[in-house]
């Protein structure tokens, strides 16, 4: 399954993901921890994939490879991904399909929206179960499985967070969620989109962002 996470700040957007994808064939089950559910597409958007991770990461694949290089800013990637994948679908609309063969995913488009030295952190949503329809995301978005984490996000929540303080939220929802969900786990991944572009936290600094249950209640304990 997925949890990922989308957190805008004054000028910047956090991302996070688990890393767990589960394999259903007929009775049998597997958990693989390797999937990367956190894309870089230009320097200032990046996709986030829940949902059917092989059709979601085979679309996000191909549009990479012939994008524009003129397309930099979030909201003309995602446009631009919204009409790909709606041309996609059209492509695949008369081939034969098994009735039991449905499956659904999506994506979130985040990054920044430039004008001159001005940067608005935007973040957007589409999939196949919407016939892949743009709308925007306020003030943050999860998705995947986000109960337990919306309610774990929602309560520390700050629009005018500084960076340090999000990733410490967003790492946190995802860490708590791990525990109490099992479809939900693996290594955490983070990035973060701002004015230098994006980047890729380290796992050694994403460790240190949210505290362990054990070191929790070590604390309670002394």
């Amino acid at each position: 399954m997925t949890l990922v996470i989308a957190a805008p700040g004054t000028d910047f957007v956090v991302l996070g993901a688990d890393s767990r994808g589960v394999i259903e064939v007929g009775s049998g089950r597997a958990e693989i921890n390797v999937y990367q559910k956190i894309i870089q597409i230009t320097k200032y958007a990046s996709i986030q994939m829940f949902g059917a991770s092989e059709e979601g990461n085979q679309l996000v694949e191909k549009y990479k490879e012939q994008i524009s290089p003129k397309l930099q800013d979030v909201s003309s990637v995602a446009e631009n991904f919204c009409k790909f994948c709606q041309d996609e679908e059209r492509a695949i609309a008369d081939v034969p399909k098994h009735p039991n063969s449905w499956v659904s995913f999506g994506f979130l488009v985040s990054g920044l929206k430039t004008k001159g030295d001005k940067f608005t952190p935007l973040i957007y949503k589409l999939g196949n179960y919407n016939g892949f329809r743009l709308g925007l995301c306020k003030p943050y978005a999860i998705r995947g499985k986000p109960l337990i984490a919306y309610y774990l996000f929602s309560k520390d929540y700050r629009a005018d967070m500084t960076i340090n303080e999000m990733c410490k939220l967003v790492a946190q929802s995802l860490y708590d969620t791990m525990q109490i969900d099992g479809d939900v786990g693996g290594p955490i991944r983070m990035a973060i989109i701002d004015s230098d572009g994006t980047r890729e936290i380290p796992d050694s600094d994403i460790n240190t962002y949210f505290e362990t249950w054990d070191l929790r209640n070590l604390r309670r304990i002394i």
